[in-house]
């Protein structure tokens, strides 16, 4: 028995930020656009990947664009079924800098944390640093279920624009409680794309009218099954 795998000869999109520090937003917008193209499909097919970050996406030369995008390593995905619980309540998997409050919380996830995940990259490509960070992986999965970020703009390198409404998708992206973030990876792209052509994104208009900033809402594990770490 054995597979057969395409060849996937590139580079890493961790690798491409490490040497750049930061991307422009454009690029950032590009990538993000295939990135959220690529998971849709997964979703379609009923996969959450759960481990999304730079080093599982390749960049190779394809189509006419040096930044055509690869997603690798579903090693831990979960296939959505009713007959078999891959994730159960109380089990945490994946890269901290990436998870979704959720997913810290060790609750069930669904295709919502790949878009929390692909937020945290888009913040990462465009400042070259991830929204949230500290000394040990407990720290970080606290601060994904209660600490705001900084404002892109406050942390983006020198000559790095970043707009507005790239912000704007971005922090939906990042929203704590799972249902306000986009519904769909199809709705983010269909943002990206509205960025892209220099339009306004859905996502800024909505942030505006939110009273709040984006903390864990008090009612969150009002029905879970398991509790935030101390």
């Amino acid at each position: 028995t054995y597979f057969v795998m395409e060849l996937v000869e590139g580079r890493s999109l961790g690798s491409v930020l490490h040497a750049a520090g930061a991307l422009p937003e454009a690029r950032v917008t590009a990538i993000a656009g295939q990135l959220a193209a690529g998971l849709a499909a997964a979703h379609a097919a009923g996969i959450v990947h759960r481990d999304l970050k730079p080093d599982n996406v390749q960049l190779v030369d394809a189509a006419g664009s040096p930044d055509f995008v690869k997603i690798l390593d579903f090693g831990i995905a979960k296939v959505a079924s009713r007959a078999t619980r891959l994730t159960r309540v109380g089990s945490v998997f994946g890269t901290p800098h990436y998870m979704s409050p959720e997913q810290s919380a060790g609750l069930p996830v669904d295709r919502r944390a790949d878009i929390y995940a692909l937020g945290v990259m888009m913040y990462e490509l465009a400042s070259g640093r991830v929204p949230f960070d500290a000394p040990n992986h407990s720290g970080i999965l606290s601060q994904h279920l209660y600490k705001a970020p900084a404002r892109l703009r406050d942390v983006a390198p020198a000559g790095h624009r970043i707009s507005s409404g790239f912000e704007a998708i971005v922090l939906k992206c990042l929203t704590k409680k799972a249902d306000g973030r986009y519904p769909t990876m199809e709705a983010l792209a269909g943002d990206l794309a509205l960025l892209s052509r220099g339009l306004a994104p859905a996502a800024e208009e909505e942030l505006r009218t939110r009273s709040a900033r984006y903390e864990l809402p008090e009612d969150y594990f009002a029905h879970a099954a398991a509790t935030p770490p101390s």
